[in-house]
């Protein structure tokens, strides 16, 4: 009995790490301190991310923001350097809100498999930023992890 036990639990486990579900990155604060600009403004939020396969789904909240955002993005860049767009986000609807959607990787698509392996192996080299009327180069930030 304990063997066969144990044959099930190895044979769970072996499932498990192969079926490509990484686990979810721990919530990203998102505040201005973090954006490359000035921006003066009592906005915050928070990013949640989580990469299963080739699908990168993600929870997007902001709160506080000086009007309602007009883009949301993640780009690469390192910590308080600017950088490209790599995928676009869903826009939240307003300076307080949250959205929640997935991005699959594709070849020529939004997101590229190449993006997606990047962002799974160095995650801290890329950050989301909200932007808004006021601040067209970002509002808010958060690099993630």
């Amino acid at each position: 009995m304990a063997r066969a036990l144990t044959l099930i639990t190895t044979t769970a486990a072996a499932f498990v790490l192969t079926a490509g579900v990484a686990a979810a990155a721990p919530a990203i604060p998102l505040n201005p301190e973090q954006e490359t600009g000035t921006v003066v403004s009592g906005g915050s939020g928070f990013f949640t991310y989580e990469v299963d396969g080739s699908e990168l789904c993600y929870t997007l909240e902001v709160r506080n923001l000086t009007g309602s955002p007009v883009a949301a993005h993640i780009h690469v860049g390192a910590r308080n350097v600017a950088g490209p767009v790599v995928v676009g986000l869903i826009t939240p609807p307003a300076a307080t809100s949250t959205v929640s959607g997935c991005v699959t990787a594709v070849e020529g698509g939004a997101l590229t498999p190449t993006e997606l392996a990047g962002i799974v192996a160095n995650p801290r080299a890329y950050y989301v930023n909200v932007h808004t009327p006021t601040y067209t180069g970002g509002e808010v930030r958060g690099q993630l992890k």
